[in-house]
């Protein structure tokens, strides 16, 4: 959901590969008997939002080493320059947005979704006194809003636009592009803009900086998508297990960030240097739209695509769902259920599939 840079830079960071190794091993000089497993080295790159927080808790609680894989996450200030990296080999996966992944399907990349991060998370702000009438969509003919283009909220947005009859392209509203969610926040704050498009955690501090939510991205767009588990399709076929076991990593930081509040937002304090009661209150206040999961949300990746063929983004013939593997997900979902078949978090993971992917 970060700023997306123009999908032209596809290469621009190829460079030298970080390849994939093992570490682990016996200690010949011990009289003792040391079990070890053998785990598989993975360049994981992130975002520093609480977006990401299933990659911290994976990390942190050992879930990834649970699953053989010796994680080493890579911060990214942006999609494009995190797609890139994945492209040349520097990195194994990443959740860069959902914008940026599809662009690079869109020209040519051989890019696969295997999984989700979250949802949600995104929100239309406007000064409280035009809340009344900013909070309907039909509204917004003649209006100024500042956004951050290929944003997911700048996408969903812009479609739900041109479903209202509202089209920025013949100048009924007027979208101005900012280079950051701080930067349409201060926008508004100085009314050179009706509304602005931002995300976590500017959601959460959108009442102590003297604006109002008008809208959540989620009133126009139900169970959006946002940042997919990227990868490349060789690295795919090349060792489909490890990313099985991957997943399943995921799914157990879903399953602990579920259960315990306290330690996961001390866990997302370490990578996401935002005062702890806005991560609190994206993540686990009774009206927080950002849901963390691992699900694919294949339905509404295509949906997204689909939206941005219909706003101008991309131009493609290419089929969406050649390029989104949820068999990954369900198999190593099965598998956790099977050693553990009363895990509420798993069951409702197990019913949502169904829903989001079938």
């Amino acid at each position: 959901m970060k700023k997306i840079i123009v999908v032209s830079v596809l290469l621009s960071l190829l460079g030298s590969t970080l390849l994939m190794g093992c570490g682990g091993s016996k200690d010949k000089n011990s009289d003792e008997t040391v079990n070890e497993k053998t785990l598989t080295k993975m360049n994981v790159g992130y975002l520093a939002s609480p977006e990401h927080l299933l990659y911290f808790v994976a990390k942190e609680k050992g879930f990834f080493e649970e699953q053989g894989i010796d994680a080493e996450l890579f911060q990214f200030t942006n999609s494009a320059e995190g797609l890139n990296a994945t492209i040349a080999g520097k990195l194994d996966v990443g959740s860069f947005g959902v914008s940026a992944p599809l662009a690079f399907i869109a020209k040519g990349a051989d890019v696969v979704v295997i999984g989700g991060q979250n949802s949600g998370a995104c929100a239309l702000a406007c000064a409280p006194e035009r809340y009344e009438e900013l909070k309907d969509i039909n509204n917004y003919k003649g209006k100024k809003i500042a956004s951050v283009r290929l944003s997911t909220a700048d996408v969903i947005f812009r479609g739900a636009l041109l479903d209202a009859g509202i089209d920025w392209r013949k100048r009924d509203a007027e979208m101005i592009e900012m280079e950051s969610p701080a930067s349409t926040m201060e926008a508004l704050r100085k009314g050179i803009v009706d509304a602005a498009l931002i995300w976590t955690p500017y959601v959460a501090m959108a009442e102590d900086q003297g604006v109002k939510i008008a809208m959540y991205i989620t009133d126009l767009f139900e169970n959006n998508v946002c940042c997919r588990q990227a990868i490349m399709g060789s690295n795919l076929k090349e060792n489909p297990e490890l990313w099985e076991n991957f997943m399943a990593a995921l799914i157990d930081a879903y399953a602990f960030y579920q259960t315990n509040h306290e330690e996961t937002i001390d866990i997302t304090a370490k990578y996401v240097r935002v005062d702890k009661k806005y991560l609190e209150k994206e993540t686990y206040a009774e009206n927080a739209t950002m849901i963390c999961s691992p699900d694919p949300l294949r339905k509404s990746t295509i949906k997204y695509w689909n939206i941005m063929k219909e706003t101008g983004y991309i131009t493609s013939d290419i089929n969406m769902d050649d390029h989104i593997n949820v068999t990954l997900y369900k198999s190593a979902l099965d598998k956790l259920i099977k050693k553990n078949p009363k895990n509420e978090n798993y069951n409702k993971l197990s019913e949502q599939f169904v829903i989001n992917n079938s």
